[in-house]
């Protein structure tokens, strides 16, 4: 992993992206830190369906380790993209 990626315990991480569900409208990004078994919603009502949306979340990490961050879009109708991004980061104590 390269030092870019490597953050230590307390101390917030920020990650930002862009994602798009084209005419559908996103209604949530969904990040997931356990492999894609548990999805967190997190709203976006403010978005617009002709236009994509930047996201940004930060995330303090409480244990030292590898992890991967795993998000992907949640259209108005319900239906989760097929495709996911990950983010790969380390934290240290």
């Amino acid at each position: 992993m390269n030092s870019g990626n490597v953050h230590h315990v307390g101390q917030p991480i920020v990650f930002e992206g862009y994602l798009d569900d084209f005419d559908n409208g996103v209604a949530a990004v969904q990040f997931s830190l356990d492999d894609g078994v548990s999805w967190t919603d997190y709203d976006t009502s403010n978005a617009v369906a002709e236009a994509g949306l930047s996201w940004r979340f930060v995330y303090t990490p409480e244990e030292a380790g590898c992890y991967l961050l795993k998000v992907r879009a949640k259209s108005r109708s319900g239906a989760v993209s097929p495709l996911v991004s990950g983010f790969a980061f380390e934290v240290l104590p």
